[in-house]
């Protein structure tokens, strides 16, 4: 049950929107009132899930008719037509029409402003943080399982013991339609009764295994010994708060690609010592712990599934990572992707939605529908990666989420979102299917010159991919063909509206919304430092009124007093780009230090780090230190505990 103070938050916020909307646009007033009248009742009789759910789902409809340059009717709650035969609805109506004419038809001139204020008013609230209900995290996990069991299967050994990752020079990816199909009814075009495409019929699949070929032997041989390892900051499945760097488990799979005596420790004298003292029999067995599979909140309509790997997996997975991220950017791929910068994708969306030029593609739950057969056709100029993918692959996931899912289960899919491998693996694999579409449609050879022009010619950034709009159609049907699902709703290849990266464009305009995901609350200090960086995206899209609105809920907690910052600085603080010395504040004068100082609120949050009595230490210095420690600092050893954020009252300089 939600609180009534959501409701009030929620209602309030849409009431202050409203208002920057008339501002705007004056001749809208009636229809604003009527507007906050019509959500007022809505949230009376269908309560807070509809601005959850409902406006959300009309969000995407009105995004996909945009695209189309049709409005036409969804069947949501609340947006009846406003005319017994029209498909304009009642819910801001007045909006809509300066977007769309009365029959539906999209305006030759539609108003960009109301095209993003309407964007605003059906998703503002959209990943609130509530707690989804218990039967949609059910459902997610229930079609978790349902999607790896339709992954078609490999041909080599990857639930064995004997990979042979040499095998793979005589795979192509147009085996499967000489193989018998092994997919569930979830995928009803099997791959025995799947259509041949034009696409493919012309030899499209054959284009795409010698574009893999070029590209992955650019790439070149893993060697574990040249590559970074590291742990991550997330979870892991089988240490609760142990020390990672102590490594409870290392397969004997793991071992033989990464031996423990190279990668688990600093030197070989430390592993030595380790072996001599008897331990290494319980850490060096076959056993291999499981992922574990989590659900993370999202949004209200379900989370977003995660597994947490095995230690060690995680710990070699990162050295594959750091390869691929390292060595793609020398090859002819580094001009179509860039591991670390959405900025590309989104100067490229945003051109795209006014010249029509490119397409934007997005996937649904693309590392889980990516199986070892594609991933063994695709990388197999590579033996030693592949291997090393092998051994640092988990191979069971288990978990505890709904009882009726298996507690256990053997993955068919390469990996999952958490594997600190599946974002550089999935943005190759996506760059190499659009490469190879562009080339194929165009009839070019395949050789380096070609496959460079072609690669500045897409983008790929995770499952966000955007190709020329010649290839966009033959761009889908081959991801299709390889098992991948692309999301309609958010894929765009007419009109001017185009999405990546977190840039919705329409017509070379800037269209994206500002989320609200948080209340403020005193027993919640990070959904405080959430809504002042709320307030700060509101003011800089033109959201004054409802900034002001985010701003005036924190000041009512009366516990807290944020700086006042211009708009470009990093500090914490009020995005105000004429007011930079609130007079609200106290101030001081700092002798010792030579400043004007205010007294402010400030997040504090620490790690207590408690020293192990182990040669471990000496491989998280190696990792983890990169300058000298300041005195009386503790960097090594376990974290215990992770001290809650807290915001306390601090004088610190205003600049």
């Amino acid at each position: 049950m939600l609180s009534k103070s959501y409701d009030e938050y929620v209602l309030g916020l849409y009431g202050a929107m409203l208002v920057d909307i008339v501002v705007k646009r004056p001749e809208l007033q009636a229809d604003s009132r009527r507007d906050y009248k019509r959500l007022l009742s809505l949230l009376e009789h269908r309560g807070l899930a509809y601005f959850l759910l409902d406006l959300p789902a009309f969000g995407k409809h009105f995004d996909l008719c945009l695209s189309k340059g049709l409005l036409t009717k969804s069947g949501i709650a609340g947006f009846g037509g406003y005319r017994s035969r029209g498909t304009i609805p009642k819910l801001f109506k007045g909006l809509l029409l300066r977007v769309f004419e009365d029959n539906g038809v999209l305006r030759s001139d539609p108003d960009v402003y109301s095209i993003k204020a309407l964007r605003q008013l059906f998703s503002a609230v959209k990943g609130l943080r509530v707690e989804c209900p218990d039967s949609s995290t059910w459902e997610h996990v229930n079609e978790f399982f349902q999607i790896d069991t339709g992954i078609r299967l490999p041909s080599l050994s990857w639930d064995g013991d004997d990979f042979d990752s040499d095998g793979s020079v005589n795979l192509h990816l147009g085996d499967y339609r000489n193989i018998e199909s092994s997919v569930c009814d979830l995928f009803p075009e099997t791959t025995a009764t799947l259509p041949i495409s034009s696409w493919e019929s012309t030899g499209g699949l054959a284009t795409l295994q010698r574009v893999a070929d070029l590209c992955v032997s650019h790439i070149g041989r893993f060697d574990p010994a040249e590559w970074r390892y590291r742990h991550g900051p997330g979870a892991v499945s089988d240490l609760v708060r142990g020390y990672k760097y102590g490594f409870p488990h290392w397969s004997d799979r793991l071992d033989y690609f990464f031996p423990m005596a190279q990668f688990a420790f600093a030197d070989y004298n430390h592993w030595v010592e380790f072996v001599q003292s008897g331990d290494s029999l319980c850490l060096l067995s076959r056993h291999e712990p499981p992922s574990r599979l989590i659900a993370v909140p999202k949004t209200f309509a379900g989370p977003r599934l995660i597994a947490s790997e095995p230690t060690s997996n995680q710990w070699c997975q990162q050295s594959i990572r750091d390869f691929l991220t390292h060595r793609v950017s020398d090859t002819v791929l580094g001009s179509a992707i860039s591991f670390r910068d959405q900025t590309p994708n989104q100067v490229l969306a945003l051109s795209a939605s006014s010249t029509g030029s490119h397409a934007t593609i997005d996937l649904s739950q693309a590392s889980d529908r990516i199986s070892c057969w594609l991933i063994e056709r695709i990388f197999r100029r590579s033996p030693s990666l592949l291997s090393a993918m092998y051994a640092s692959r988990t191979r069971w996931i288990r978990q505890d989420i709904d009882r009726k899912s298996p507690e256990f289960h053997k993955l068919r899919k390469f990996s999952t979102m958490g594997s600190a491998i599946t974002f550089p693996v999935q943005s190759i694999l996506f760059a190499i299917v659009a490469i190879s579409v562009l080339l194929h449609r165009e009839g070019r050879p395949i050789n380096n010159r070609n496959v460079d022009d072609a690669a500045r010619r897409v983008r790929v950034f995770g499952d966000d991919i955007i190709v020329p709009i010649h290839v966009f159609e033959d761009v889908v049907d081959a991801l299709h063909h390889l098992q991948l699902k692309v999301n309609p709703q958010k894929t765009f290849g007419t009109g001017k509206f185009r999405e990546s990266c977190g840039v919705d464009a329409y017509n070379g305009y800037d269209v994206s919304r500002v989320s609200i995901k948080s209340v403020p609350s005193v027993s919640k200090p990070e959904a405080v430092l959430s809504s002042v960086d709320v307030h700060n995206n509101l003011c800089q899209k033109g959201w004054y009124e409802a900034a002001a609105f985010v701003k005036e809920a924190v000041e009512r907690l009366k516990r807290y007093a944020f700086p006042v910052k211009h708009p470009s600085s990093g500090a914490i603080g009020w995005s105000d780009e004429f007011s930079v010395y609130p007079s609200n504040l106290k101030v001081r004068w700092n002798a010792d230090l030579q400043r004007r100082e205010h007294r402010v609120t400030l997040p504090r949050g620490s790690i207590t780090k408690v020293p192990v009595d182990s040669s471990a230490m000496m491989l998280q210095y190696f990792t983890e230190v990169t300058a000298p420690p300041k005195s009386n600092e503790i960097r090594l050893g376990k974290a215990s505990l992770r001290n809650p954020l807290m915001l306390r009252w601090v004088w610190a300089p205003m600049a």
